[in-house]
């Protein structure tokens, strides 16, 4: 019985030498992980390793949008930190937030094996709410460094903004460097990976595409052409500005142009110099008239102006045909045998000999410049070939 009570004793005070070696371990850890540098080196060395399971344990989970760990594997497969051979870190800052939150910043430096600098980046840890064994600081790194910082999309000004279905915040557009046609949103902060963009304008064709935040900036400006919709309004300005044209310059006075006040120089100088074609001397002017319109757009063109314009060169083809009646010279005068003849003529049938009804048609092009300002269109600029008359 006493053996047995021996051997008993030896075993328990095994079990308990065992325990505490454990138990020693154990806390050495937890004391090890209570640094936020030995936590930084951790982390780092995953991410080298590519060992994200493991990293993601190391994650922060205590802001309002964790990231998951599938999210995470995608960002860490974007950033491609294992293509790294070692790294150096450094502590920049440690800091205390308006929650009393705690925080450590790093500047880590990703170096080839040639001790090369590859790619610089800063992360942070925080520091948990909760102490291991009710003693020992717990550190774990925040999400931060996974996410696409101040992505830039450049669009045109008016245009509403669409990620994953969710629009785009207006103080996110940045001025500076910025033409005012054109609006760049800066986004501070984006999951990596692929996301739906989705660009409309009211006067520009939408986009629907597909956004790689890790591509970088884009400009989408240039690929949206003008609407359909727009075209027909431009055209239907155009044409209504042209025939405001000719019937001012038929009557030689510039009025009734309101269309073109963008342009009102240009627009009275072609009124009289069209309306002296109309209206020379032994001419009497019938009619004007402009028809088979065929139109070509020109690319949108965002304008440096503080009014955000939007321009765009409308090219009108058209006809035209001009009527007027011309008073041909007096003849000189005849033999006297001929006038013998001439004075059976009727006094109507001279008068034809002297008046001809004559008509001037052909084909011209105008050259509008529109502008797409406040959500309307307007003309910019006119340059319309004078018709010549009937000499």
């Amino acid at each position: 019985m006493k053996a047995f009570s021996r051997i008993l004793l030896k075993l328990l005070l095994l079990l308990l030498i065992v325990a505490l070696a454990a138990g020693g371990a154990i806390g050495w850890r937890t004391y090890q992980r209570s640094n936020p540098n030995y936590i930084m080196d951790q982390y780092l060395q995953l991410l080298i390793e590519n060992n994200g399971e493991k990293a993601y344990e190391l994650l922060d989970q205590s802001e309002e949008s964790p990231m998951n760990e599938a999210e995470y594997e995608e960002a860490l497969a974007g950033k491609q930190y294992s293509l790294n051979a070692a790294y150096t870190f450094d502590e920049m800052e440690k800091r205390v937030d308006n929650d009393g939150s705690e925080y450590v910043d790093f500047h880590v430096e990703f170096k080839d094996a040639e001790d090369k600098v590859q790619l610089t980046e800063e992360f942070t840890a925080k520091k948990q709410a909760k102490a291991a064994f009710g003693v020992f600081d717990q550190w774990k790194i925040l999400s931060d460094h996974c996410m696409v910082k101040n992505l830039e999309l450049t669009v045109p000004t008016g245009s509403q903004v669409y990620l994953d279905g969710q629009p785009a915040d207006a103080a996110w557009i940045a001025r500076d460097n910025v033409p005012y046609s054109l609006d760049c949103y800066r986004i501070p902060s984006l999951l990596p990976g692929k996301k739906n963009l989705v660009i409309r304008h009211p006067a520009l064709e939408s986009v629907n595409t597909t956004l790689d935040t890790n591509a970088g900036n884009q400009d989408y400006s240039a690929q949206m052409s003008l609407k359909r919709s727009a075209q027909s309004e431009c055209m239907e300005l155009g044409i209504s500005a042209l025939k405001q044209l000719y019937a001012a310059a038929v009557k030689e006075k510039a009025e009734g142009i309101d269309l073109l006040a963008g342009c009102k120089e240009q627009a009275e100088q072609f009124v009289k110099e069209q309306g002296s074609e109309f209206h020379k001397e032994d001419h009497t002017f019938q009619s004007a008239a402009v028809s088979k319109f065929v139109t070509t757009y020109g690319a949108p063109v965002y304008t440096e102006g503080e009014d955000g314009a939007i321009t765009v060169q409308l090219t009108l083809g058209y006809h035209y045909l001009v009527s007027e009646d011309v008073t041909t010279a007096a003849e000189e005068p005849q033999e006297a045998e001929e006038a013998e003849e001439e004075q059976e003529e009727t006094q109507e049938e001279t008068e034809e000999r002297q008046t001809e009804r004559k008509q001037n048609s052909g084909d011209n092009t105008a050259t509008f410049v529109l502008a797409y300002r406040q959500g309307a269109w307007g003309i910019d600029s006119a340059d319309i070939p004078v018709i010549k008359g009937n000499e």
